[in-house]
């Protein structure tokens, strides 16, 4: 039995009841991660459920990270198994899953960051639009959220993009033209009105150079899956694999993310903790008391409110409280008729608020309190503030008074340049890390191409991705592939094989969709004649040594029954068809997951890899000769090449209908343009001769030497340690070692090694690592209050509390102060010791007000300085 006697008798009843479905109101520092790590420990304890059968969601990396070690703490080694994901890792897994059969995304997508998607928008916006790129990426955001929050999904993008943006200007024109704002927050009337012309075909253009790219956005991970989760079977599917759900952060949850997961509740137990008062995401659309009151009609659960506060001395936990009986009154009362229990016996020191002249005043107070404290570590000390602007400035002033101070500065860290895998050296090497891994990857290309590169300026970039190009069916990663430059063509050695009669196409069945875990239940091939037609025929099943998961079953109808009455050993079959395909060229219908799957249980068999001399997808064909059809689905293609073997979701059938399509495109696109290619690939060849050598190079090892080991042949084979250390930027090349380093500490070696650089590149885009660097690098963060959530720290400053600062002066302008007031409270929640405020009566030539804020505090708590 589970020993819960550390746990306070509210804690003991999230942690207990099994049975009902919970709202647990958790204000800061009441225990909610260690309570539901006791109640998720309880469940696998009292065999409620297998560890993959809990779900537990959060809203950061850090706060997942802290979730699953307390879950690993409290459950052992089952923990380690329980699901512990973001909403966006979480939507990546449901994407990921069910991308090969339910939708026409290519199986090796890769996450574009912010950073990659602006590039990618200023190569689509050309000379003739003067708008920033950060601008453009905000608009398509909204656009695309728009279209899953107004469900217009109908399957044809560009009538969708039409549809979105039409509706757009009828019911949130004025949302829209609030973004619409430059680098300095100036309106832009041009875009606002020039959306309406032009937006549907810009975000059509900007869609397909991402899929071109085997690209989603971070907007596309909510976006399909909540067009996967429309689809009955597949809601039901991922329903079915949770017995428990708990929400954690939920007052961060949007509506748009409820609703989709409303989709997998389905007969789970729920549980939504979270604390309304420290809602602070309302520009990103969480409203929730719009979730809770969802929740509450669907599912009345049982209401827990944890009042007892562990963090705080008890004269900071009466200044918050009492601070926040003041923002909010009626509302405290209601959630909160009893207040908050302190269980520090430490009566603190008072919140000291400094009113200083200027802001040069304010920066020397906040550096010389500092210097007063009994720091042993300064990341236990934070600087607040509302913007990063305001932290970008007091940095600066900060290493204006180190440099006249008497002794060692103090250490600083400016939060905003943590984000290390933003770093423009780190996304080099990653850059060429996707390049290894993924032939198709056009914006890692552009983004090596600068830097590491000579003779392929803006004016060849142009060029290769004019119209004149894309027609021809080229592609700017068709320079680095050795088949391709050594024919002159990307498709001669695809069409010279199937006159040879050397091309094989090929499917696979699985027990899931986990190319590096999963295994493979049924396999397919058929090698064509040069008429296209069948010659030579592979089919066989395998029993596999796992269950097959009910998503899979429901997709291809091999029972686990079945596959051991006529399923073989795996080995035998996959050592037959190995030799059934050797030294052919490879084709499929989204080929790369049926490829790695396949590779990966070789490996896991312990047997050689399949030799063959290179792939083709015909999804990727037709994206490039067909982009404008409605979706590229097997089914769809199918209808529109007119075969006679329609595809079923059987391996064979499948295989038939592919070959057919394949057939088609050779003889309609391939064929036909082949003159047009050969001249265009001609021009550049030799320019992209030093990139592609180094790239097979990498190609080659990145199937061989674990995702650390490649980065480290990068840096040497690409020169890039070199082209910094020639600028004299050594701390670049220390982030370099230590991207080598991150890489080999997060290194699964039981993953083959091509799985394990995915698996990588996948932590490297979803992580939000603005804090993590903070535990291993002892210095002051100065940081936002939105960049702070979620944290800790012994000493506090909040700093720029003046009226038109914080609140802010849009919030003011609009008299809503009410998120302005919620950052207050999770600002000065945040102190564990001790708190510090402080504003400045003048800036930038005008007088200022005190912050309102700062009034709410109950006089008894504060002494002014």
């Amino acid at each position: 039995m589970l020993e819960l006697l550390n746990l306070n008798a509210k804690q003991r009843s999230v942690a207990e009841n099994l049975d009902a479905h919970i709202l647990l109101t958790a204000p800061a520092g009441t225990g909610k991660t260690d309570t539901l790590a006791y109640r998720i420990a309880n469940i696998l304890d009292a065999g409620r459920a297998e560890p993959e059968e809990v779900l537990c969601l959060t809203f950061t990396n850090k706060a997942c990270q802290e979730m699953r070690d307390r879950i690993e703490l409290r459950a052992g080694e089952p923990g380690s198994r329980v699901c512990v994901r973001t909403f966006h890792s979480f939507c990546y897994d449901i994407i990921k899953s069910e991308a090969k059969r339910h939708s026409d995304l290519f199986t090796d997508f890769v996450i574009f960051d912010e950073s990659d998607c602006r590039t990618l928008i200023r190569d689509l916006m050309g000379e003739d639009l003067d708008v920033p790129a950060a601008t453009l990426a905000r608009l398509l955001a909204f656009t695309k959220e728009k279209l899953a929050v107004w469900d217009i999904l109908t399957g044809d993008p560009a009538a969708d993009a039409k549809a979105v943006v039409a509706r757009i200007y009828r019911e949130a024109k004025d949302d829209f033209a609030a973004i619409c704002v430059d680098d300095h927050y100036q309106r832009l009337p041009r875009l606002v009105e020039g959306w309406q012309v032009w937006g549907a075909s810009f975000l059509r253009r900007y869609d397909m150079r991402l899929q071109e790219a085997h690209g989603l956005d971070f907007t596309d991970l909510i976006v399909r899956a909540k067009r996967l989760l429309r689809e009955r079977e597949i809601a039901q599917r991922w329903a079915a694999r949770f017995q428990y759900i708990n929400i954690d952060e939920a007052q961060d949850t949007s509506t748009l993310e409820y609703g989709i997961l409303e989709r997998i509740f389905g007969k789970s137990k729920i549980l939504l903790a979270g604390d309304l008062f420290q809602t602070i995401y309302g520009w990103r659309g969480s409203h929730p008391e719009v979730v809770v009151r969802r929740f509450e009609k669907t599912h009345h659960p049982e209401k827990i409110v944890l009042s007892e506060n562990y963090r705080s001395t008890r004269t900071l936990l009466k200044a918050s409280f009492g601070a926040l009986e003041r923002l909010f009154p009626k509302r405290v009362a209601k959630v909160y008729p009893d207040g908050f229990a302190a269980e520090s016996t430490e009566e603190g020191a008072p919140v000291e608020v400094k009113g200083a002249a200027d802001f040069a005043e304010e920066a020397q107070w906040i550096y010389y309190r500092i210097l007063e404290l009994p720091v042993t570590d300064y990341s236990r000390v934070a600087i607040l503030v509302r913007s990063n602007r305001y932290a970008k400035e007091l940095s600066a002033q900060f290493r204006a008074i180190g440099q006249h101070v008497g002794g060692e500065a103090l250490p600083f860290l400016l939060i905003d340049d943590t984000r290390f895998f933003q770093r423009q050296e780190v996304k080099d090497a990653l850059a060429f890390l996707r390049l290894a891994v993924n032939r198709h990857d056009v914006a890692s290309l552009m983004r090596v191409l600068g830097r590491y590169v000579r003779g392929v300026g803006p004016a060849a970039i142009r060029t290769i991705s004019s119209q004149e190009y894309r027609r021809a069916g080229v592609r700017m990663t068709d320079y680095l592939d050795p088949a391709a430059r050594e024919a002159g063509d990307p498709f001669a050695p695809l069409v010279d094989a199937l006159a040879a009669g050397n091309v094989v196409v090929f499917d696979v069945e699985s027990t899931g969709l986990d190319t590096a875990h999963d295994e493979i239940v049924q396999i397919a091939g058929v090698r064509l004649a040069p008429d296209g037609s069948i010659k030579e025929k592979f089919m066989r099943y395998l029993c596999p040594t796992q269950p097959i998961s009910p998503g899979a079953e429901a997709t291809h109808h091999l029972t686990l029954a079945f596959l051991r009455e006529h399923g073989e050993d795996p080995a035998a079959v996959l050592r037959d068809f190995c030799a059934f395909a050797a030294g052919s060229v490879i084709v499929g219908h989204n080929v790369t997951y049926d490829l790695r799957i396949l590779g990966s249980q070789l490996a896991r068999l312990g047997l050689p890899p399949l030799a063959y001399p290179m792939y083709f997808d015909t999804l990727d064909i037709f994206r490039r000769f067909h982009p404008n059809l409605p979706n590229h689905r097997l089914e769809y293609l199918g209808q529109v090449c007119e075969v006679t073997h329609a595809s079923s979701h059987d391996a064979f059938d499948d295989i038939c209908a592919t070959a057919e399509i394949l057939c088609y495109a050779v003889g309609h696109d391939i064929r036909p343009t082949a003159a047009a290619r050969r001249a265009c690939m001609e021009k550049y060849l030799d320019v992209f001769a030093p990139l592609a050598e180094k790239l097979a190079l990498l190609r080659a090892q990145a199937t061989e030497l674990r995702p650390w080991q490649t980065l480290g042949q990068i840096v040497l084979e690409t020169g890039m340690a070199d082209y910094y250390k020639k600028r004299h930027e050594e701390n670049r090349v220390e982030n370099l070692r230590d991207l080598f380093r991150r890489a080999k500490e997060l290194d699964d070696k039981e993953l083959p090694p091509v799985d394990a650089v995915y698996q990588f590149l996948r932590y490297t885009t979803l992580s939000t690592t603005d804090l993590d660097a903070l535990t291993k690098k002892k210095k002051i963060p100065i940081i936002t209050i939105h960049q702070a959530k979620g944290a800790e720290f012994d000493d506090v400053f909040l700093a720029g509390l003046q009226q038109g600062t914080f609140p802010g002066l849009p919030a003011l302008k609009k008299k809503d102060t009410s998120e302005e007031k919620r950052l207050f409270y999770v600002a000065i929640t945040r102190a564990k010791r001790q708190l510090f405020l402080s504003w400045c009566q003048f800036r930038y030539g005008h007088y200022q007000h005190e912050s309102e804020f700062i009034r709410t505090l109950p006089q008894e708590c504060v002494r002014r300085v």
